[in-house]
């Protein structure tokens, strides 16, 4: 199975890594990579893109900054949840704000 976003030549990143990246990340975005879906191993990834295992572990490591991939010791590596946006964020926020102004008017009282 290919696991491979479509970019034209004139879209693709110079950096081999950021290839590999950007090409996983469609995958995720797209859903045809899910969470909880295991990623090929690092040396399918670096065969399928013509890349060093390095070059592939770089890339993962960027991924799994962003919070797109876990790596599972002694397993692979897998596709995450996809991260909170910056409106969920904000909503849990404002609703955790609320839930310690309650605990407070109850102590108070």
């Amino acid at each position: 199975m290919r696991y491979c976003g479509a970019m034209t030549a004139h879209q693709q990143p110079h950096q081999p890594y950021r290839r590999v990246m950007t090409a996983l990340l469609a995958d995720i975005e797209s859903g045809r990579l899910g969470p909880g879906d295991q990623l090929p191993s690092t040396r399918e990834l670096a065969e399928q893109y013509g890349v060093a295992s390095m070059t592939v572990r770089n890339a993962l490591k960027h991924l799994q900054q962003q919070g797109h991939v876990q790596p599972t010791h002694g397993v692979g590596w897998f596709v995450t949840e996809p991260p909170p946006s910056g409106q969920d964020l904000e909503d849990r926020v404002a609703t955790l704000e609320r839930e310690v102004q309650e605990l407070r008017t109850r102590i108070e009282s």
